[in-house]
């Protein structure tokens, strides 16, 4: 991973969690494959302060096996184990995933789209560079229930091998087998690639800002 300096991984993580705790979201679980623990002491207690429940599970993921498959295997193998053994998804049928280190800058607007118009499932295009060649989903961030992540998402990152194509075109295709192709307000990511260690684009894209391709499920 091309950011591997530490202080600048912990620091990018921990920012992406208080913004989201600072936008009222109220339910947050960290899920992480090195073993660690992201939040603790001081910040633990100025997230209670803020009414956040804060949930931090993790486990040792294979190295191996993440250098033989690719970093969108992991990711999937990543969201499997927190399906599987977090407590506060367990008491929702649905969830926000969002990549460590990113946040969602006009989440509210987001949020009130989806409960506005009952939608179950929503997935964007990869677009955020201005790049609507690539066949790929954006699975940074996406609205789900756990019974579509179970039955069609998982399998998609699982069947993933960065030797014959990314996670991203895996999702992509079963999206566009699974749900309804749609245009909706795109989600407005700020933050830090941990593969690059850059930046992620982070400008207006015009009309697709509001009319971004997506796919849905209602």
């Amino acid at each position: 991973m091309a950011m591997t300096n530490v202080a600048a991984r912990l620091l990018t993580a921990k920012a992406a969690v208080f913004f989201w705790a600072a936008q009222g979201v109220q339910k947050i679980v960290i899920a992480d494959a090195t073993g660690g623990e992201l939040i603790q002491g001081d910040d633990l207690s100025l997230l209670r302060q803020m009414n956040v429940q804060l949930e931090q599970i993790s486990y040792n993921q294979n190295s191996e096996v993440v250098v033989a498959k690719g970093k969108g295997y992991a990711e999937g193998l990543l969201i499997q184990f927190a399906l599987n053994n977090s407590q506060l998804i367990k008491s929702s049928d649905f969830l926000y995933k969002c990549t460590g280190k990113i946040y969602c800058r006009n989440f509210d607007s987001i949020r009130q789209m989806i409960e506005s118009g009952c939608i179950k499932n929503i997935f964007w295009r990869h677009v955020y560079d201005g790049d609507l060649s690539k066949p790929w989903a954006d699975m940074r961030f996406f609205y789900a229930s756990k019974e579509f992540c179970k039955n069609v998402l998982i399998p998609a990152y699982l069947n993933s091998d960065d030797a014959v194509a990314a996670a991203e075109y895996y999702c992509f295709s079963a999206l566009n087998e699974k749900l309804q192709l749609a245009k909706a307000t795109r989600p407005l990511l700020s933050g830090f690639s941990g593969g690059t260690g850059k930046q992620y684009f982070d400008s207006s894209l015009g009309v697709i800002d509001l009319a971004c391709p997506c796919w849905v499920g209602l």
